[in-house]
């Protein structure tokens, strides 16, 4: 009897051992979830018309989709369309710094500016890297330029959005609040109004 208890004991214990183990890799080191290896969260936004402020009645319409890569920095793809002549040629698009609703200061540029490449007129996907000399601020609210590790945790908390300006929408004409996960927001193939 004492021989089968030693064995059930050294069973558990290796048991706990590889589920210890298992938690332990999924943990930031290597695993494959939202949370993947160095950092490798995911965040997403669905650009509308509606989400702009204030509301714009457009047919453009855009995606945001990044993922932290090593914990320090954001690779993106941005990516938007259905844009109408009469609304101007896209200027830039940027990450802003603000809750739903409220307009923010630029924090990072996805085309159009600083290191990035300029934004095509009414349509384009764009791919790329933010690093910390990217980040500009908005120094008004508290993130300095550089300052990577104020900006990551403005997105995770979900403070941030992205935005695509043109010409006679300088203001911006879509915009979407960046959420943790991917298929956050308004529905696919939603414009912000007429079509």
């Amino acid at each position: 009897m004492r021989k089968v208890a030693v064995a059930v004991a050294l069973l558990v214990a290796a048991g706990l051992l590889v589920v210890a183990a298992a938690a332990f890799a999924d943990h930031g080191h290597g695993g494959r979830g939202e949370h993947g290896g160095n950092g490798g969260m995911t965040f997403s936004a669905k650009l509308t018309g509606f989400d702009e402020t204030p509301s714009e009645s457009t047919p453009g319409r855009g995606t945001f989709r990044a993922r932290i890569v090593n914990g320090d920095t954001i690779h993106y793809t941005l990516h938007y369309q259905g844009f109408e002549a009469a609304e101007g040629a896209t200027l830039f698009s940027h990450i802003h710094f603000g809750q739903p609703g409220v307009a923010g200061g630029v924090a990072a540029f996805l085309c159009g500016g600083g290191t990035k490449p300029a934004c095509t007129p009414t349509e384009g996907t764009f791919e790329g890297d933010i690093v910390a000399s990217d980040v500009v601020g908005p120094t008004g609210q508290g993130i300095d330029p550089g300052q990577m590790d104020e900006l990551l945790t403005a997105m995770r908390k979900g403070y941030t959005y992205a935005n695509v300006h043109t010409t006679l929408n300088p203001a911006g004409l879509i915009r979407g609040q960046i959420h943790k996960g991917s298929g956050h927001g308004h529905g696919e193939g939603e414009g912000g109004g007429h079509h």
